[in-house]
């Protein structure tokens, strides 16, 4: 079915084929009916089905015709929100409204200026809207649609305190679900904010069809020279390169660099400008290889990436279909690689420690220190407490055994050191064993040699003259 069949207004479809959108996808004919009706929709659907275009088209019919006052799109990472922005700009190239996005990483002032000129549909993530929110830029009641894009991204990323707000002060008429999952805190989100709705769920999955899948079993200390033999079988063919942790990421682009290769990286600690200059060079083809974390694994579009290789196991396997889900889109063909263990899996074996594995770089923040059931730990104190020459020994039970004597109390006391009576005065400190000229100061006043001489206060002391002239005290 074409978007000319669709009850759309002349300015969308004239948009529309103005980028080659010839034919409606799956998702884009169940949703799109729908949202143009004012019903909240549920859409399971896995990347690359067209979900921008199934709710960015609805949404602006209503505003421009008059059925809605405003749009806000959530989205969890600041590259989709940049995305989506780019892409409902597109559709809204004749209607004219204001399509404007908010998202950390710089500054407010930009933003401030595009609030000022009016906004239509607003594509923020959660944390950047709040502060317009608390700063009182954005009114939340110009918002009677809410779009939740990558809602299980969204909850994964912590997000549920925030999106809890963010509903209760907005309130609107109509909220609109896109997911890969539809369980867990998503289903908590359904039942709590959107209670009544229709159901779209997608049978047919794209990943895959157009995907060669290779696993490839290599050592920690050799990945480095597998991934160099690959990019050399691809050429000038764009490669996209997963990492675990945003280190690697910067750590592998810059062996790449020194192998000739033009590459760069993503992660979440570079500034949103070197983020968006990194992902503009590798789609406009300045950039051959990419290196990134899962930032770039969720809602980005990306043409044309002929490999994608994980170079460190995924965290899950949801995870892992979206890395190899950035490449084979839009009907072409497409190469994932990925480096696997010993036992062949493809994700990570689940670790509650969150310390890395022996077998793969990456993960969560490790933890260097041995574990209590370590033999080589209860080596280490076995040995400490059988050598008495230790600090750090353990005392044993009954410590009046060390000695021989029982009749000791836990405390130890010198050898040849006499008890003393309670009714004994106490040791002055002038019972010195030092003889010095000059008498010691007691505790007791009776035993004064005389009065102490009062020392001079620093500043009158004259340890520090000037160089030209008299000092004051002179």
């Amino acid at each position: 079915m074409s978007f000319d069949d669709l009850k759309i207004c002349n300015e969308l479809k004239f948009a529309i084929n103005k980028m080659k959108y010839t034919t409606a996808t799956a998702v884009q004919l169940k949703t799109i009916p729908w949202m143009i009706n004012k019903q909240n929709v549920i859409v399971k659907s896995h990347t690359g089905s067209g979900k921008t275009a199934a709710f960015g088209i609805p949404i602006s019919e209503n505003i421009f015709t008059g059925k809605s006052k405003g749009a806000l799109v959530l989205c969890p990472t600041r590259e989709l929100a940049v995305q989506v922005m780019q892409e409902l700009r597109k559709i809204n190239s004749k209607t004219k409204l204001n399509v404007s996005a908010v998202y950390g990483g710089h500054g407010m002032n930009s933003e401030l200026r595009e609030i000022k000129k009016g906004i239509d549909i607003l594509c923020a993530t959660p944390g950047r809207l709040q502060d317009h929110f608390r700063n009182r830029n954005i009114n939340p009641k110009q918002f009677d649609t809410v779009v939740l894009d990558e809602a299980d991204r969204m909850l994964d990323m912590g997000f549920i305190h925030d999106l809890n707000e963010i509903l209760e002060q907005v309130k609107p008429r109509n909220t609109n679900l896109f997911s890969a999952t539809l369980d867990g805190k998503v289903a908590k989100i359904i039942q709590e904010y959107i209670p009544k709705y229709e159901e779209i769920l997608l049978d047919d999955e794209i990943i895959g069809k157009n995907i060669l899948e290779t696993h490839i079993k290599v050592p920690q200390n050799q990945k480095i020279d597998a991934l160099l033999e690959i990019l050399k079988e691809a050429k000038d063919d764009r490669v996209l390169i997963f990492v675990a942790t945003k280190r690697n990421a910067d750590f592998l682009a810059r062996i790449l660099v020194k192998e000739n290769y033009n590459a760069g990286s993503i992660h979440g600690n570079k500034t949103q400008r070197a983020r968006e200059t990194a992902l503009h060079k590798f789609k406009t083809g300045k950039t051959q290889i990419l290196v990134g974390t899962d930032v770039a694994a969720r809602g980005l579009q990306i043409d044309n990436v002929e490999y994608v290789i994980n170079y460190d196991l995924a965290q899950d396997a949801d995870t892992h279909k979206h890395r190899i889900g950035r490449t084979g889109r839009m009907g072409k063909n497409g190469q994932a690689i990925t480096f696997v263990d010993k036992d062949g899996s493809i994700t990570k074996a689940y670790n509650p420690r969150g310390r890395r594995g022996n077998n793969n770089s990456g993960g969560q923040r490790s933890n260097n220190r041995r574990s209590n059931n370590s033999p080589r730990r209860n080596a280490d104190y076995s040995e400490r407490n059988g050598d008495p020459r230790r600090r750090n020994t353990r005392r044993p039970k009954n410590y009046s055994q060390r000695d021989g004597d029982s009749s000791r109390s836990n405390t130890r006391r010198r050898e040849d050191s006499a008890p003393r009576n309670n009714d004994s005065p106490k040791r002055s400190n002038d019972a010195s064993p030092r003889n010095n000229d000059s008498p010691r100061r007691s505790n007791d006043s009776s035993k004064s040699t005389g009065p102490r001489s009062k020392r001079k206060p620093f500043y009158k002391q004259n340890k520090f003259k000037p160089k030209f002239g008299k000092s004051k005290s002179e």
